[in-house]
């Protein structure tokens, strides 16, 4: 497979699926580990300012839907993601966007730094280290599988 194209699967997997399958996309098909850390950055980096926007003016517009009024004055910091990450602040965030998995992510830690008050710029620093530490660890994981199962095969 090309190099253009093994790309666009990886980044396609990072939208629709999850970082783990896109990673994992990206090592199969051997894309550069700059190239391919860069483009699934991007890709979470540029979601950022789309949820947090979301939540800035989201409830306000819903406000008149009585299922999500309630959802959105409700005290978010006694859920169990709120129990967790709103004691630790940005770090919290930033642990949150790392999570590889569902449940973690830009979307929830956008919402987590909404719900903690943070400012825009704290609120992208702390998701976008959040996820570059979370690529960079799933790359030094995968890539190490990807090698011993190579070399047990060949």
């Amino acid at each position: 497979m090309s190099l253009p194209a093994a790309a666009a699967l990886a980044a396609l997997a990072a939208i629709v699926a999850n970082r783990i399958v896109a990673v994992s996309i990206g090592l199969w098909f051997r894309v550069p580990p700059g190239f391919l850390l860069g483009i699934l950055l991007f890709i979470d980096v540029m979601q950022i300012p789309f949820y947090l926007r979301l939540y800035e003016h989201g409830f306000a517009l819903l406000d008149g839907v009585p299922f999500f009024k309630s959802l959105s004055r409700r005290d978010w910091s006694k859920s169990a993601l709120g129990k967790w990450a709103m004691p630790l602040g940005g770090v919290g965030v930033m642990l949150v966007s790392a999570l590889p998995t569902f449940g973690g992510g830009i979307w929830s830690s956008a919402f987590l730094a909404h719900g903690l008050g943070l400012k825009k710029r704290a609120g992208y620093a702390w998701i976008g280290l959040g996820s570059a530490l979370s690529y960079l660890t799933l790359y030094w994981i995968l890539d190490t599988l990807f090698r011993a199962v190579r070399y047990f095969i060949h």
